[in-house]
């Protein structure tokens, strides 16, 4: 059986498209358990309605996604464990093709890539860098959704969500997890996925927050020299928007992607952001 977790705040304009592209997939042997997160908008209403004998419902006080996720995992009777946002889609047969993964090739991780759909309507197949096979050696983790991972339960038994990470919650379970298991990519997108006008991904002092977070836990990391760079990228883009927009707080960035790489080319991007000469919006790709 497949165990799906959903955490859930505040989504009743969502949440039953989402539970339903779970209870609709073609492999059935699954159940859906939704953690609502303290939601007070009608989210509860919107479950209650919901007859199905795989599905469960679990309330409790507002912690977080991250808690809610590891809430679930606790529950979960499944041999495989994956997780769902509320507010996106799976494809029917997403489930399915994961398992076929497990059963064929027998890696501890699964993880599909995503539609993923901008404000502007712009809709890219994300993320692009991953091909079709074992990640192996580990390079790279960047862009992983959670809501594309299935693994043995033991994984998320034995490794579970850090609900102090403001962003990259699922960059820095796996990052512990791929230590010890194997993970593996369909290249094929079998989630669909919107981005709202205001997602977190857009506040460069949580971006700031989950950095420090992560290296003061991982330091490690500055010997993955792909992810060093995607993580140090990120955080002069993060002090590029709030140079340009006057807070003097971009200077906390600068400093922050100092700490995560010394290379020369970042020092050149770095002189050039406190400049305010340089445009770092566009996106750094890493092929395999």
């Amino acid at each position: 059986m497949v165990s799906v977790i959903m955490p859930a705040f505040n989504r009743k304009k969502t949440v039953l498209d989402a539970v339903n592209s779970v209870l609709e997939q073609t492999y059935r042997n699954i159940e859906l358990i939704v953690v609502d997160d303290g939601s007070t908008d009608g989210t509860a209403e919107v479950l209650s309605k919901i007859d199905d004998s795989r599905f469960k419902y679990v309330y409790q006080e507002n912690a977080g996604a991250c808690a809610a996720r590891n809430r679930g995992i606790e529950l979960a009777r499944g041999e495989y464990i994956a997780f769902h946002d509320s507010d996106d889609i799976w494809h029917k047969d997403k489930i399915k093709k994961q398992i076929f993964i497990f059963e064929k090739i027998n890696p501890d991780i699964v993880f599909c890539k995503l539609l993923k759909t901008y404000p502007s309507g712009k809709v890219v197949v994300y993320p692009e860098y991953y091909g079709e096979g074992f990640l192996k050696p580990v390079e790279n983790l960047f862009g992983i959704g959670t809501q594309t991972i299935m693994a043995k339960r033991k994984v998320f038994e034995k490794y579970k969500f850090d609900p102090q990470m403001p962003r990259f919650q699922e960059f820095e379970m796996l990052f512990r997890a791929t230590k010890e298991f194997s993970i593996y990519c369909v290249d094929e997108a079998l989630v669909d996925y919107k981005i709202g006008e205001d997602s977190i991904s857009g506040n460069p002092m949580k971006l700031k927050t989950a950095c420090e977070i992560f290296l003061k836990k991982h330091p490690d990391i500055r010997e993955y020299p792909i992810m060093v760079d995607i993580m140090a990228h990120g955080l002069l883009t993060g002090a590029n928007t709030m140079k340009r927009d006057g807070n003097s707080c971009y200077k906390e960035l600068v400093r922050l992607a100092g700490e995560y790489s010394k290379s020369p080319k970042l020092r050149i991007k770095t002189f050039l952001v406190c400049a305010g000469v340089y445009d770092l919006s566009r996106k750094i790709r890493h092929k395999e």
